[in-house]
């Protein structure tokens, strides 16, 4: 006699089977999908600074590169001779200033080297598409002057870190150090390629720096994320 159709258990079974595929499967996908979102943002970002820049030399002569060191950020618009970070970036692109300023959250952010600091010696710029950036305003990387030449010619500039969704978790810092922490490191000189996965952490915030009239990615895993 032909048989037509599935009996109950082979149905049963077949469900269980595809259960258990999805548990071992599906964790990993979300997990793709969600590196894959920040390093969406993280490339956004990185175009809408180095954007702003461009757009301010090109009509007030003034980019990254002038920056004040010592200024603090201020309600101030202005664009001086040295102006804040916040007044460039306030100029060009949408800033949300109701949440914009001296940060005052339960956690402090990372600073722009990596580590924790002060409420009241960190500063945040939140913009209106809920991304966010952090920094010092007197930190420059490496220790350096903000304005000493590398070997391609461009500033050192300064580091900061962008945070593709703000406040929103996981509010995890993407390192090489295999550290699942807003405190890991940004960079790590013994893995320059940050090619071992097992290492690599990609979070939402990402440590950038800003360099004459660009932004670019700052840290191994940071350049790996954006040349992905």
């Amino acid at each position: 006699m032909k048989k037509n159709g599935f009996t109950l258990a082979e149905v049963l079974i077949t469900l269980a089977i595809i259960g258990v595929v999805a548990t071992m499967t599906l964790p990993a996908l979300m997990n793709n999908t969600g590196e894959q979102q920040y390093i969406t943002g993280l490339k956004k970002g990185i175009n809408t600074l180095t954007e702003a820049a461009q757009l301010s030399n090109a009509l007030d002569g003034i980019d990254y590169t002038l920056i004040g060191t010592s200024e603090t950020q201020s309600p101030s618009t202005d664009l001086t001779a040295t102006p804040s970070l916040y007044a460039l970036v306030f100029n060009r692109i949408n800033v949300d200033p109701a949440k914009t300023a001296k940060y005052r959250g339960e956690t402090d952010p990372p600073a722009a080297n990596g580590s924790a600091v002060s409420h009241d010696g960190n500063y945040a710029i939140f913009f209106k598409d809920g991304a966010a950036i952090y920094y010092k305003p007197e930190y420059s990387v490496n220790g350096g002057a903000a304005d000493d030449k590398m070997g391609d010619g461009l500033p050192r500039g300064y580091s900061i870190v962008y945070d593709v969704n703000g406040l929103k978790g996981p509010n995890v810092l993407t390192n090489c150090s295999g550290k699942k922490t807003g405190n890991a490191d940004a960079y790590n000189a013994s893995k320059p390629i940050c090619d071992n996965a097992d290492d690599r952490v990609i979070g939402d915030q990402f440590g950038v720096r800003l360099r004459g009239n660009v932004a670019v990615p700052n840290g191994s895993a940071a350049r790996w994320a954006f040349e992905k």
